[in-house]
């Protein structure tokens, strides 16, 4: 059996042999997490929650500040 941890929530679509796409539901199980089983190919699917990027991210110097709504339609 193998297991994967994905950030895919509620539902997780991976691949099987034969080419099929194949879509297993994460349940909620004792402990607080989220876990789904395959039974076509014995794959263990547990949730992870995504953290935050320990990375700083900063803005391009090249890119406009923009401000306003973008869909107000004014500009046409």
């Amino acid at each position: 059996m193998r297991t994967v941890y994905v950030s895919d929530f509620p539902a997780v679509q991976h691949r099987h042999e034969g080419g099929t796409i194949v879509t297993v539901k994460l349940r909620r199980v004792a402990g607080g997490g989220h876990k789904a089983s395959c039974a076509g190919c014995g794959t263990t699917f547990i949730y992870r929650k995504p953290r935050p990027s320990g990375v700083r991210h900063y803005k391009s110097p090249l890119l406009p500040n923009v401000k306003g709504n973008f869909d107000s339609g004014d500009d046409h």
